[in-house]
C-alpha cells in the first residue's frame, strides 16, 4: 500500500481539478492505496472536496496540523499554546513593519488581528486583544510581494522559533505551531494508519512543500517553483502523472531523475 499526498493549490487545483486526475486517484484508490491533500487551508478544505466530488482518504490540513479522515471527523488536530502571547507579538510586528494582517485559527475557529481598528476582515481585533486566546492550530497572513514574504518568515522564525514554524506560500505565510509541517504530518499519518515511509509519495509546487518533498519521495509538478523542481526527485505534468507511476512500480523503489 502507497500514501501519496498532494498539495493542492497550484498542484491538483491549477484552474480546477483534471478529469485525469480524478480518473487516476479513482484507480489509485481502487487498488488498494490511500490519496490525500496536504494543505495550508484549514477544515473548510475537507468541505471543498466533497462539494467538488474528489476522492480522498485523507486531508492534512493546516499544514500537517490537522489531519481528517473521509467521514470529516479527526486523527488529530494541534492546540499549540499561545507561549508568551506569541500571537499578539506577531500580529503588532508584522501590523507595524509590513502593514498587515494576522489571522489565527484553532481547530474551526477563526480570528483577525490588524493595528488600525478600521481594517475590516472578518471579526478584526487589535494585537492588544490577542491574550484572550490561550491556542492555536495556525496562523496566517499575506504580503504584497514575494521578498516582503520571504523576509518575514525569516524574521518570525528568529523571534519566535520556540513557538511557531513560519512557512512561505508564494506571497502567502501560513504560521502552524514549531515543529509542524508538511512533513511531519505526512509522518504523523503514516505512523497511524502503517504506511512506511519508503511508500509515500508527495507533490507540490510552492514553498510551504519543501518539508514533505525532501523527506519522502517528493515530486514536484511542472508548473513548481525552480526551487521545489531543484529539491524534487522528479518533476511530472500532473498529479495524475505521478500516481500513474506509482501505480506502475513492481516495488517501492526511489524515483530516478
Amino acid at each position: 500500500m502507497y500514501i501519496a499526498g498532494s498539495d493542492f493549490d497550484g498542484t491538483l487545483n491549477r484552474g480546477g481539478v483534471s478529469e485525469r486526475d480524478r480518473d487516476a486517484i479513482h484507480r489509485f484508490r481502487q487498488a488498494g492505496n490511500l490519496f490525500g491533500l496536504v494543505t495550508g487551508r484549514d477544515y473548510w478544505m475537507y468541505e471543498t472536496l466533497r462539494h467538488e466530488n474528489i476522492e480522498f482518504d485523507f486531508v492534512l490540513a493546516l499544514n500537517g496540523a490537522m489531519a481528517i479522515r473521509e467521514d470529516g471527523s479527526y486523527h488529530y488536530f494541534e492546540a499549540a499554546p499561545n507561549t508568551d502571547n506569541c500571537i499578539g507579538a506577531i500580529a503588532a510586528f508584522l501590523g507595524e513593519n509590513y502593514r498587515t494582517w494576522l489571522s489565527t485559527v484553532l481547530d474551526r475557529e477563526r480570528h483577525t488581528f490588524a493595528t488600525d481598528p478600521s481594517f475590516n476582515r472578518d471579526s478584526t481585533l487589535l494585537p492588544s486583544e490577542a491574550a484572550k486566546l490561550t491556542a492555536f492550530t495556525q496562523m496566517n497572513t499575506a504580503f504584497r510581494s514575494d521578498e516582503d514574504a520571504r523576509n518575514a518568515v525569516a524574521q518570525i522564525n528568529t523571534r519566535w522559533g520556540h513557538a511557531v514554524n513560519a512557512l512561505q506560500n508564494g506571497t502567502c505565510v501560513d504560521i502552524p505551531p514549531a515543529g509542524v509541517d508538511k512533513g511531519t504530518g505526512i509522518a504523523r499519518y503514516a505512523s497511524i494508519v502503517g504506511v512506511p515511509d519508503d511508500n509515500i509519495y508527495c507533490i507540490g509546487d510552492n514553498m510551504n512543500d519543501m518539508a514533505m518533498i525532501t523527506r519522502f519521495h517528493g515530486c514536484a509538478v511542472a508548473n513548481a517553483r525552480k526551487e521545489v523542481k531543484a529539491a524534487a526527485e522528479f518533476t511530472f505534468d500532473s498529479v495524475g502523472a505521478l500516481l500513474d507511476h506509482i501505480l506502475a512500480l513492481e516495488k517501492p523503489e526511489k524515483l530516478k531523475k
